[in-house]
């Protein structure tokens, strides 16, 4: 198993909310439901106040990439990418701060707790290229469900949920294998105990 480390730190999880709601107005809070998209626009940033993001961009055959998934306190957007054209989902009811990069710009507080949040998703992405590298399918996909549950995991008697629900596509578009392979891999996973799937679509890793 990959040892991944929470990507937020404890400072910024106590530190950057209390920023945003010492130092911004509530009327930047925008609130998206789960299953929404949320617009990229040039020159404006966003940071999760409350709820999880899928952010994906198109492939070349038509496929959908998943770039990486975000929780609260974590920041994204046009100023931060390379990619032009993507997609970030709601995968709850989110509560997001909308802000233009000056802002960040002009408060120093803001642009360290960004900057830390940004450098631990980093190192995220670094993790996250273990997953690609695995020699067997079956390798990726754990590795790629245990970085999730680790991420964004809630404890429960059987182990460690998933704390929103994700697609056999999702997995497949994130790991890079077909949706078949998923869903049989999945299966044997569920035979051997390692892996549990909720009636809502979530998933628990039973660790071992």
């Amino acid at each position: 198993m990959v040892e991944v480390n929470c990507p937020v730190s404890p400072k910024v999880l106590d530190g950057l909310p209390k920023l945003l709601e010492t130092s911004f107005a509530r009327k930047n809070i925008v609130h998206v439901s789960q299953g929404n998209y949320i617009p990229w626009f040039k020159g404006r940033i966003w940071i999760v106040v409350k709820g999880l993001i899928k952010i994906s961009a198109p492939r070349s055959d038509g496929d959908e990439l998943i770039l990486c998934f975000l929780g609260r306190n974590q920041a994204f957007g046009e100023p931060f990418s390379l990619i032009d054209d993507c997609s970030p989902l709601a995968l709850v009811d989110c509560e997001l701060l909308h802000l233009p990069i000056e802002e960040v710009y002009n408060s120093p507080p803001l642009a360290l707790a960004i900057l830390e949040s940004l450098s631990l998703r980093h190192r995220s992405t670094e993790l996250n290229l273990t997953v690609v590298l695995a020699k067997t399918a079956e390798e990726r996909v754990k590795e790629f469900l245990e970085l999730l549950a680790t991420d964004f995991g809630k404890p429960v008697e059987e182990g460690l949920m998933i704390g929103f629900s994700i697609t056999h596509q999702d997995i497949a578009n994130a790991v890079g294998v077909s949706r078949v392979t998923i869903t049989r891999i999945l299966s044997q996973l569920k035979k051997t105990g390692w892996l549990k799937k909720l009636d809502e679509g979530l998933f628990v890793i039973a660790f071992k």
